[in-house]
């Protein structure tokens, strides 16, 4: 995914693809949500939770960050 394609969903508020951030809801009370970010530690390309290599670079090294 290319960064404009990347920054004009992030500011869209689209999600869509294989590269788009998953979101959680929080502890059910209806307070805030958690996103979840996977991305190849190489090359930091953002990937789905089912990727086992990234498709940019090849590596195994893939991260998975959760943010509030």
């Amino acid at each position: 995914m290319s960064l404009s394609t990347l920054l004009s969903e992030l500011f869209s508020g689209t999600d869509s693809g294989p590269d788009a951030a998953e979101r959680a809801s929080g502890n059910g009370d209806g307070g805030s949500s958690v996103t979840v970010v996977h991305e190849c530690r190489t090359c930091g390309t953002n990937v789905s939770a089912e990727t086992s290599n990234c498709p940019a670079c090849d590596s195994e090294d893939i991260v998975t960050h959760s943010i509030d």
